[in-house]
């Protein structure tokens, strides 16, 4: 029996880095995993572009030793971009947490593009248009040797065979690069005179070119595989349901970060104070979205303490009996609520336990999606994908909170991935996917909890909160 080739996926995120090997309708047949460490020897905090490309290519010598690979995609963050000279940087890949020189962020101030054409604010080195900047005003001399810009998941297929190409997801994921609503490289780009920078456009999921010979000869990659147009990573995600029939669904794709997507929300709706923004998905489609650092806050709060979801549970009705609630924000980001950054505290009781604890950060996080969702002013089902698609107190406690909705969770960990795979031959696809397996959650009333407790504990959240408007 002859097998259908595979597609490689190295996925890079945040916090870890992942090589998944998938069928091109998605499912997923091998996964490889490290922690993704910054390097702090160079002039900023920056990504190992190298150390991440050896991995990647022993990673792909493994795998290619058990299965025959058709493609290759990337799919990253939108928060980094590598400035290249022929295919080699000509400086590091900055870490979006590297922290700016305070004339960086007073010169950026100034010239960073506004809401109405960018659809997000000002945040540390996240935007690349000031990593940009920063990059050009203290080396002026490797800066003027860059011929190209390239965001992440295409500077990784320019270095394993693929041309220097741009991609919309990606350019419009937060970027100030960008300008949403015309189309076209933003104001700061062009009077900066840094538009020349960016390739042309090229859809994801479209072949860029085949391996080149070195990287065959290290991997074990046929000539002809494929190195694809690679993808915003939650667009990667939100792909995935549109490629299974499920565009209509709002999509809490988690992680490090929390990126609630809601397709037809009016864009007068988006509020920049709110945490809101918009995103553009593969095939150029509006998509309005809320971004907050929920997984992060979670694991501050939450600590080290660990315990089982049915403990979890257990402890809630204790925390909202008490009225022990965590306020935002725990991170360097207002998120939902204005002038919040830094300013995270515990009121009531402290948690006494590990599992209170754990429950804490549990109703911190749902509490965090139910202002997204009804930011987003979601009406239909949810799903949960990504770190949070695991977390069934976490579930639980946002179906509980929408009774009017359904809640589903991804039965994948890998639902980024998995949609970078299913970009591989879409363009020839004609039915929707059938690999997308979705669980239904039960709200917390069917276990006999009182759920006008936690509508209470929500609503007092948000009045503790909104103070800090």
């Amino acid at each position: 029996m002859i097998r259908s080739p595979l597609i490689a996926v190295l996925d890079i995120g945040k916090t870890n880095l992942k090589l998944l090997v998938a069928s091109e309708d998605g499912w997923p047949l091998e996964t490889h995993s490290i922690p993704n460490v910054p390097n702090t020897a160079g002039p900023y905090l920056a990504y190992d572009l190298a150390g991440l490309e050896e991995w990647f290519l022993d990673t792909l010598a493994v795998v290619t030793q058990r299965h025959t690979i058709g493609a290759v995609i990337t799919t990253a963050h939108g928060c980094g971009a590598v400035l290249v000279d022929g295919e080699e940087p000509v400086l590091p890949m900055m870490d979006y947490d590297a922290i700016p020189p305070p004339a960086i962020d007073e010169a950026y101030a100034q010239i960073a593009p506004g809401y109405d054409e960018a659809f997000c604010g000002i945040a540390g080195a996240m935007r690349l248009g000031k990593q940009l900047l920063w990059q050009e005003h203290a080396y002026p001399v490797e800066f003027a040797r860059a011929k190209t810009y390239l965001t992440t998941a295409q500077f990784f297929a320019l270095r394993l065979g693929g041309r220097a190409a741009s991609e919309i997801s990606q350019l419009a994921a937060q970027s100030h690069i960008w300008d949403l609503i015309h189309h076209r490289p933003s104001s700061l780009m062009c009077h900066r005179g840094w538009s020349h920078l960016l390739p042309d456009r090229v859809p994801a999921g479209a072949v860029l070119g085949t391996v080149s010979e070195s990287v065959a000869r290290r991997t074990g990659l046929a000539r002809s595989t494929e190195i694809l147009c690679g993808v915003h990573d939650s667009n990667a995600n939100l792909f995935r349901y549109k490629a299974a029939g499920m565009a209509d669904a709002s999509i809490l794709s988690t992680g490090t970060w929390m990126i609630g997507f809601q397709r037809g929300l009016p864009l007068d709706k988006l509020n920049c104070a709110r945490a809101m923004v918009l995103n553009i998905d593969v095939d150029g489609e509006n998509a309005p979205s809320t971004l907050i650092a929920t997984g992060r806050e979670y694991d501050l709060i939450r600590g080290r303490n660990c315990a089982t979801d049915a403990a979890v549970l257990a402890a809630l009705p204790t925390l909202l009996s008490r009225r022990t609630l965590a306020l935002p924000s725990f991170v360097d980001d207002d998120g939902l609520f204005p002038g919040a950054a830094r300013r995270g505290r515990v009121i009531g009781p402290p948690p006494e336990t590990p599992a209170e604890m754990q429950a804490l950060a549990v109703l911190y996080a749902a509490f965090s999606a139910n202002r997204c969702l009804d930011a987003l002013e979601s009406s239909k089902r949810i799903i949960i994908d990504g770190g949070f698609a695991a977390n069934l107190p976490f579930a639980r406690c946002l179906a509980s909170l929408r009774p009017s909705q359904s809640v589903w969770v991804s039965q994948s960990p890998d639902g980024t991935a998995l949609g970078a795979a299913l970009l591989w031959r879409r363009f020839s696809r004609t039915l929707p996917v059938s690999s997308v397996a979705l669980e239904a959650v039960t709200s917390l009333g069917n276990d006999g909890f009182e759920l006008r407790d936690l509508s209470a504990a929500y609503q007092s959240w948000i009045a503790f909160s909104e103070p800090a408007l």
